[in-house]
C-alpha cells in the first residue's frame, strides 16, 4: 500500500466516523440507578382465576386506560403512548407465539407497538429519565381459590437519543433505542394497576432508586 493510499483510506475512514457523529443528536452517557431492593413481579389475588382473567381485559380495555393509564397521564410534549392494547389467546396477533404456548391459555399479552410511554427512573440520561419501551406477559395460574399473577417485561429499552437514517417513510430521524435489563418497576406497575381495579387496598407502593 502507498502512502497517498494510506492517506486516502484514513481520510475515508474519518470522514464515515464524523459522517455516523454528525448523523446523531440528543445521546448521552447513560446512568443506572439501583434499587435498595426489587419490587414483586408475581402477586396472588384473592379471587378465583376466571374472574381475575375477565376482570384484567377491563382493566387493561382502551377505554378503562383512556381515563386511567397504566402509568399515569403523559405530558404531550413527552411523545409517550401510554395505552396499551390487551391481546388474550382468542385474539392474539403480535403475542402469537406466547399464546401457542397451552400453559399460557388464560394469560395477557400487553404491548403498545414499540412505543415509549414513561421515562424510566433507572436509566438516567442528560436530561433525566429516559423513555422506556416495553410489552408484558402476565402469566395466570390458579392457586386454589385464588389466582396468581406473574408479570414479565419483554423487549426492555429505552430511547437514548436520535439518527439520521432512511426508513420505510424516507430519510429523517429516528430514535435510538438501547436494550436493557428490566426494572421489575414497570412489572409491579402493571400489578398494582390490576390490583386496584380488583379492589385490593394493602398492595404497597412501588419501590424507586434513591435520587
Amino acid at each position: 500500500m502507498t502512502r497517498k493510499h494510506e492517506i486516502r483510506t484514513l481520510a475515508g475512514t474519518l470522514a464515515v466516523a464524523l459522517l455516523a457523529i454528525s448523523c446523531s443528536r440528543g445521546v448521552s452517557r447513560m446512568q443506572t440507578r439501583a434499587l435498595a431492593q426489587p419490587n414483586p413481579i408475581s402477586w396472588s389475588f384473592p379471587v378465583p382465576l376466571a374472574e381475575v382473567h375477565d376482570r384484567a381485559l377491563q382493566a387493561f380495555s382502551l377505554d378503562h386506560q383512556a381515563g386511567q393509564p397504566v402509568f399515569g397521564r403523559a405530558a404531550l410534549t413527552d411523545n409517550f403512548e401510554d395505552v396499551f392494547s390487551a391481546e388474550s389467546v382468542t385474539n392474539a396477533l403480535f403475542g402469537k407465539t406466547i399464546f401457542s404456548d397451552p400453559a399460557n391459555t388464560n394469560d395477557l399479552y400487553l404491548h403498545n407497538y414499540g412505543m415509549a410511554f414513561v421515562a424510566s427512573p433507572v436509566y438516567i440520561g442528560r436530561n433525566g429519565g429516559l423513555p422506556f419501551i416495553a410489552a408484558f406477559h402476565l402469566h395466570l395460574t390458579a392457586n386454589g381459590s385464588n389466582t396468581l399473577v406473574n408479570v414479565t417485561a419483554l423487549d426492555t429499552q429505552v430511547v437514548n437519543g436520535e439518527k439520521f437514517g432512511v426508513g420505510p417513510c424516507g430519510p429523517g430521524y429516528g430514535s435510538i433505542c438501547v436494550k436493557v435489563a428490566p426494572t421489575t418497576i414497570e412489572e409491579y406497575t402493571v400489578l398494582r394497576y390490576l390490583g386496584r381495579y380488583l379492589g385490593l387496598t394493602n398492595m404497597p407502593g412501588v419501590m424507586l432508586p434513591s435520587p
